[in-house]
């Protein structure tokens, strides 16, 4: 979607690029909503245990948190990113099965 819209909106300098994060659990309301211990069912751990499991799972063993969305979101939306549209960014940690491909 971000991509036919980057297409449609760039002839009247409209940029549209994504961010694509993975499991910030620091400070998102969803995840006390029954979701952490669903999840964590799905990966057969404690819901204790999610931040760790999601943290193993990536390359660089780290969490994702909410500022680092954020300074995804702000370098594409400002002026260094000036000349991109139809980007993706991920956030992860680097998920191997998440790659882009």
């Amino acid at each position: 979607m971000a991509r036919c819209l980057a297409e449609e909106g760039g002839p009247i300098g409209v940029r549209v690029n994504s961010v694509l994060p993975d499991a910030v659990l620091e400070g998102s309301s969803i995840w006390d909503a029954g979701w952490r211990a669903a999840r964590a069912g799905g990966y057969g751990v404690k819901p204790e245990e999610l931040d760790e499991y999601y943290r193993q799972r990536t390359v660089l063993k780290v969490n994702v948190r909410p500022e680092d969305l954020a300074e995804a979101i702000s370098f594409l939306a400002g002026p260094r990113a000036s000349r991109t549209t139809g980007g993706v960014l991920t956030v992860d940690g680097g998920v191997t099965a998440a790659y882009v491909r």
